[in-house]
């Protein structure tokens, strides 16, 4: 069983591995019901109790979201075992102090983390102040963070938001597996956000949303350790079991971890769209379910990087209803393909609000910019799509 505010990825790849699924999540999309018994939840995440109730006996992970919902991920465990972090980890590793405490002990670099609203103080000439971030509590996939602002009133913070020093880089995500506190490094992408397709303001709430990845990044001997590094700290002082992912921040040479993620992140189908040509069977959810159940890692490889991969979501720009015709185009556009160009298709008739993710464009090339290209093309010619036959497209 699979749960989480989305379960497509994860259920692909649980299929390579060679298991069948039931899910539940937000949006059972038409290529989610394609590998899984699919069931889309509207009170998330408190409805995923009754689909974990309904479905056959068998052990059940979980994907972005739940992360934040230590209560809830404990009561489904009382009913069936879990692959993945426990409730008592989610507490602790979520703690943002408390992760930033244990990565400076280590001698990581690791941002500034506080509770309080930042006192801005008057910096030297030529001197650029330093900026801190607002971030939710229960933020997932960027939401929920923004840039500080002094004007803000420091009550409406109060237990809710924490505040984080920001640095200036490359967002990027690690992706790890864990078990007996050790951890294997499966590879660093560079974070694609919203931010940067849609010029939105640094000012709005979504700048940091995340939106897409590409990778798995080339890293040299130095930054690879690193990573490494900090996936070890982790697990060990934590005990994570299975795949977690980091959110980090690259800067020349340093490597700044900003967020953990506990379980399967994101930007693991990039890493497992790599591991094709590792063997028909490679799968980063095979390999989560024996970290988990048997306590054995994979032996990763050093990657080859001859092929790049990227993955873009796409958000509604204004309410918008998906017609029949789209999601046949989307379907015919993935036909004869070893892996989609087009995934999270929408049923027909299924209403958008502005802002929420409508579908996921897949690309692979020889090169970051190509794969780039081909997202930025694909996306173009589906936006020509819903503009021609879509009088309530999201352009």
């Amino acid at each position: 069983m699979i749960l989480g505010a989305s379960a497509r990825a994860a259920a692909q790849s649980s299929r390579r591995a060679g298991f069948t699924s039931v899910c539940g999540d937000l949006f059972a999309d038409l290529d989610l019901r394609e590998c899984a018994t699919a069931t889309s939840v509207a009170d998330f995440p408190s409805g995923l109790v009754a689909v974990a109730r309904a479905a056959p006996p068998g052990p059940w992970m979980y994907t972005g979201g739940l992360e934040n919902y230590p209560a809830l991920v404990e009561r489904i465990t009382a009913t069936r075992p879990l692959l993945g972090n426990p409730a008592a980890v989610l507490r602790r590793v979520r703690d943002p102090f408390l992760t930033t405490d244990k990565l400076r002990c280590a001698g990581l670099d690791v941002p500034e983390c506080q509770a309080q609203a930042p006192v801005l103080f008057r910096c030297e000439p030529g001197t650029p102040p330093q900026r801190w971030l607002c971030k939710g509590r229960r933020s997932s996939g960027g939401n929920q963070v923004h840039f500080w602002r002094a004007s803000e009133p420091q009550a409406s913070n109060e237990g809710q938001s924490y505040f984080q020093q920001w640095i200036k880089g490359q967002s990027c995500g690690a992706v790890y597996v864990a078990a007996g506190r050790e951890a294997r490094l499966l590879g660093v992408t560079e974070q694609l956000l919203a931010s940067s397709e849609t010029n939105e303001r640094e000012t709005d709430d979504n700048h940091f949303r995340y939106a897409g990845s590409v990778g798995p990044l080339p890293l040299s001997p130095g930054i690879r350790t690193t990573f490494e590094r900090i996936g070890q700290t982790l697990s060990r002082e934590f005990e994570l079991t299975g795949l977690f992912g980091v959110d980090a921040i690259l800067d020349g040479d340093r490597v700044w971890p900003v967020e953990v993620n506990p379980r399967y992140p994101a930007s693991a189908e990039i890493i497992d769209w790599a591991l094709k040509s590792w063997g028909p069977k490679s799968s980063v959810v095979g390999w989560h379910f024996t970290a988990c159940r048997d306590g054995e890692l994979p032996v990763v490889p050093m990657p080859t990087i001859d092929r790049w991969h990227g993955k873009r979501i796409c958000f509604a720009r204004r309410e918008m209803v998906i017609s029949a015709e789209f999601v046949k185009r989307a379907i015919d556009w993935n036909a004869g393909r070893p892996w989609p160009a087009i995934a999270d298709i929408p049923a027909p008739e299924t209403r958008f609000c502005m802002g929420q993710p409508i579908f996921t464009i897949l690309a692979e090339g020889p090169s970051r910019e190509l794969v780039l290209e081909r997202l930025a093309e694909v996306e173009h010619e589906l936006s020509a799509v819903l503009s021609s036959n879509l009088p309530r497209s999201f352009l």
